[in-house]
C-alpha cells in the first residue's frame, strides 16, 4: 500500500509520499488542510486502483513488454545497441514465451519459479552461462515493472536470488568456470607485426588494417572502440587520443561500454609515428577524414569483419591459425585465439603494464586503469593480466629439445 502524510509546514499543508526506500518526498502543497486530506485520499484511491488493475499481469507478459520497452531504448533513445535488442527479443520469443508457465502472475514470482525455468532451459538445450544470463534479466524486468506501477517493491521477492546459492543447480561438466582468454605473447606479437606489414604501400585496404591492428597492439582498446576513433579525439602533439564513443555494426553510439571505460589513452612512441604517417597518407587519399580507420567508400570505419578476416589471414601466416580463404570470406577451422582475435591484445597490454610497474613508478594503478577503461584496477589484475606467459615464445619446446639431444649427445641410426 502507498505511504503518505501530511504535515503543517511555512503556513503549508503539505502531501508527503514515500519512495522505495521509505524517504518521503512532496506530492502537493495546499493552503487549506481539507484540500490537503482530499488529495491525499485521491491519490491513495487512484495507486491502489491502478495496481489493482496491473495485479494480474502475469511474469510473460511483464517480460514482453520489457522487451519492448528495450527496443524502445534502441530506437528512440539510442542508448542500445540493436544487437543488445535484439538479444532480449531472441531470450523472449525462443524461452520466456515458449517454456515459462503462462499463469504465473508477476507479483508473486518467487525463486522456485525461477529454478525450474532455469532447469528447463537446460533440459532444452540452453547452455550453462546464457541460461544464468537469461535468469539474471529477471530482475532487471521486475525493477522495470515496479516503476511501471505494474507490481508494488514489496512484491519484489527475487531481488536477492543467484543461480549460484544453489548446488544443484551447478553442471557437473565444468561449464559453469569462466574461460581464461588465451593471451598472445610478445614473441607471436613481433611475428605478427612483421606478417601484417603492407607489402603494397599504395594498397588502402594493406595499410588501414596495418594501422589497426597496431591500435590494438599498443593500446588494448575494445574493438568497437577501435573503430570508433575520429580524428577530433587525436592529439598527436600531447600524445593523446580521447576514448568517447564506440561503434556497433555501422552505427556510431555516443558512448562507451561501462563506467570507466570513457578515458584518454597515452600514445606509446612506435603507434605515434604511426599514426603521425598514416594521417598523411589517408589525407591524399581520402577527402576530409573523420575517422581514423575510415573506408574510402562508406565514408564510415572499416568494418567490423575486415579488420577480423585480415587479422585471421594474419595469424595463418604465422602458423597461429588454420583457415579456409575464398579471397572474399575467412572461414576459421582453429585459431589459438580464436573467438577473442582482438580481446586478446586486451590481456596483452594489461600483462605487460603490470609487469613493468614494478621498475617504472610512473606506471601507477591509476594509469593503468585509466589506459585500459576499467573503473576498478581488481578488474586489470585479476581478469586481464593474470597470464604468466608475456614472454614466452613459441619455439621454446624445440629449443628444449635440441638442448637435451646436444646435451645427451647420443647417435642412432
Amino acid at each position: 500500500m502507498i505511504k503518505t502524510k501530511i504535515v503543517h509546514k511555512n503556513n503549508k499543508y503539505k502531501v508527503l509520499v514515500a519512495d522505495d526506500f521509505g524517504k518521503y518526498k512532496t506530492a502537493a502543497s495546499f493552503d487549506d488542510k481539507i484540500d490537503a486530506q482530499h488529495y491525499r485520499k485521491n491519490l491513495v484511491d487512484n495507486t491502489e486502483k491502478a495496481l489493482k488493475s496491473q495485479s494480474k499481469i502475469t511474469v510473460a507478459e511483464a517480460y514482453k513488454s520489457y522487451v519492448i520497452y528495450k527496443f524502445e531504448l534502441y530506437n528512440t533513445y539510442n542508448s542500445l545497441s540493436e544487437h543488445q535488442a535484439k538479444v532480449y527479443k531472441g531470450r523472449y520469443e525462443n524461452w520466456v514465451s515458449k517454456y515459462f508457465p503462462k499463469n504465473i502472475e508477476l507479483r508473486k514470482l518467487n525463486s522456485e519459479h525461477l529454478k525450474k525455468f532455469f532447469l528447463t532451459c537446460r533440459f532444452k538445450g540452453l547452455p550453462y552461462k546464457s541460461a544464468v544470463s537469461l535468469i539474471y534479466t529477471f530482475k532487471g524486468m521486475f525493477e522495470w515493472s515496479i516503476d511501471q506501477n505494474y507490481v508494488l517493491a514489496v512484491d519484489y521477492n527475487i531481488k536477492y536470488f543467484q543461480i549460484s546459492k544453489y548446488p544443484e543447480l551447478k553442471p557437473q561438466d565444468g561449464s559453469d568456470k569462466v574461460k581464461k582468454t588465451t593471451m598472445i605473447n610478445r614473441f607471436e606479437v613481433k611475428q605478427l607485426y612483421n606478417a601484417i606489414k603492407p607489402t603494397d604501400p599504395n594498397d588502402y585496404y594493406q595499410v588501414v588494417n596495418f594501422v589497426c591492428i597496431n591500435i590494438f597492439m599498443y593500446t588494448g582498446a575494445r574493438p568497437g572502440e577501435v573503430r570508433g576513433i575520429e580524428w577530433k579525439n587525436v592529439n598527436l602533439k600531447t600524445k593523446k587520443i580521447y576514448i568517447t564513443q564506440q561503434m556497433h555494426d555501422q552505427m556510431l553510439v555516443p558512448r562507451v561500454k561501462a563506467l570507466g571505460s570513457e578515458r584518454i589513452i597515452h600514445i606509446a612512441p612506435h603507434l605515434l609515428k604511426v599514426l603521425s604517417r598514416w594521417k598523411d597518407y589517408q589525407a591524399d587519399r581520402v577527402p576530409n577524414p573523420k575517422f581514423v580507420l575510415e573506408n574510402v567508400l562508406t565514408k564510415l570505419p572499416i568494418p567490423d569483419q575486415q579488420m577480423r578476416f585480415f587479422l585471421y589471414r594474419a595469424y595463418a601466416k604465422i602458423g597461429l591459425a588454420i583457415i579456409d580463404d575464398d579471397g572474399n570470406k575467412v572461414k576459421v577451422i582453429s585459431c589459438k585465439f580464436k573467438g577473442e582475435p582482438f580481446k586478446t591484445f586486451r590481456h596483452f597490454a594489461a600483462t605487460a603494464l603490470l609487469n613493468a610497474q614494478a621498475s617504472n613508478p610512473l606506471l601507477n594503478d591509476n594509469f593503468i586503469k585509466s589506459q585500459l577503461g576499467h573503473r576498478d584496477i581488481k578488474t586489470t589484475r585479476m581478469i586481464y593480466g593474470d597470464h604468466n606467459d608475456l614472454d614466452s615464445q613459441s619455439n621454446i619446446e624445440e629449443q628444449i629439445d635440441n638442448s637435451l639431444d646436444n646435451a645427451l649427445n647420443l647417435k642412432f641410426n
